[in-house]
């Protein structure tokens, strides 16, 4: 009797115990959901150079260890050139301030001027006044925020240095994930399983690779183009114009709306000709970005039809905003994979 007592509470006292550790585990995911899934995205990008390392005779430690190496040094090559010219540009546009003010109090008395020409009666206050009021109000509260935005920064970037970590792992240790889901999975839904992950898997990593790539030659071409033409900031737009690729469809406007903004207030003025330089550079960026970048760099990964991409991108940024544009292709991909693939199973078994 005594014996079953035991039993019990032995049992009970396990079963508790597993209830806190999921518990726990299901919140530090929750707490750690982005670098999770910015890792997973790193870990579909360098998986197959991993891979070809291990292929030449590297151990798996030793292939992840030296992309590491090798992924650190072009970074580091890439911020000596990079830096230098975002301070350049940043100094540049400090010193441009005082001239960007006046052309900003030239242009609200032109429009209080005219307020007053087509309504006499009206009055009007004095628009650049308010304005300033507004900009000296709003430096003062960026100012009194800055002690609580850093300690975010650092604990933003604290979590953010995770990600390699957690990178690092999943490369050296992720085919023992897929093995544990395989001793999950039952016997009649082996095959498809494999099959299902080889594509998924397959697919996901095409993408987000292609998509970087695509990225990195759209912001290049644009930080050349912009430089050629002689408008300021190119390195700036260049970066803006990458990023806002990742975006299908929205990419020029999102690159080209800050190269108008610049245009119309640098040093020289707007003209003609150079609206027509910028015009000319992202025609040209996106002729060969659609022409030979993306077919060689995504490929085949997506073949989506453009309205279901068009459907696809308004629904995710009604959901989820911009990051729900970025990823609903993905998640688009990854179920038409897997529904092609459980059709094919389904039918080659007569199942339907």
């Amino acid at each position: 009797m005594q014996r079953g007592v035991a039993n019990q509470v032995i049992r009970f006292g396990f079963y508790v115990l597993v209830a806190v550790v999921t518990v726990v585990v299901l919140y530090s995911i929750k707490l750690l959901f982005f670098p999770l899934i910015a890792a997973l995205l790193l870990k579909f990008m360098l998986a197959p150079a991993v891979n070809f390392l291990e292929t030449r005779g590297f151990k798996r430690l030793t292939a992840i260890v030296t992309l590491y190496i090798a992924i650190l040094a072009v970074f580091g090559g890439v911020m000596v050139i990079v830096v230098p010219l975002l301070v350049k540009e940043a100094r540049n546009f400090a010193a441009d301030m005082p001239m960007y003010e006046k052309m900003l109090e030239s242009a609200l008395l032109k429009i209080r001027e005219l307020i007053i020409l087509k309504f006499p009666g009206a009055k009007v206050p004095d628009l650049y006044a308010l304005v300033h009021d507004w900009l000296g109000t709003t430096n003062s509260k960026i100012i009194n925020a800055i002690p609580r935005y850093a300690s975010g920064a650092a604990a933003v970037l604290s979590v953010a240095a995770l990600v390699p970590v957690i990178t690092f792992f999943y490369l050296a240790d992720g085919h023992l994930i897929q093995k544990a889901l395989l001793q999950l999975t039952p016997n009649r839904y082996f095959e498809m399983f494999i099959l299902l992950s080889d594509k998924v898997m397959g697919a996901v990593q095409a993408f987000i690779r292609g998509q970087l790539i695509d990225a990195l030659s759209v912001g290049v071409m644009t930080s050349v183009g912009l430089a050629i033409a002689g408008l300021p900031y190119f390195l700036v737009i260049g970066i803006i114009a990458g990023l806002g690729n990742l975006i299908p469809y929205l990419g020029p406007v999102i690159g080209f709306i800050p190269a108008l903004i610049v245009l119309l207030v640098s040093p020289a003025g707007f003209s003609t000709i150079g609206l027509i330089k910028i015009i000319v550079v992202f025609v040209m960026v996106q002729f060969l970005e659609g022409t030979f970048i993306y077919p060689i760099a995504v490929g085949k990964s997506v073949n989506l039809h453009p309205l279901v991409v068009i459907i696809g991108v308004t629904v995710g940024g009604i959901l989820g905003g911009v990051v729900g544009m970025l990823i609903v292709i993905p998640i688009i991909c990854v179920m038409k994979v897997t529904l092609e693939v459980m059709y094919s199973y389904l039918k080659q078994y007569s199942i339907i």
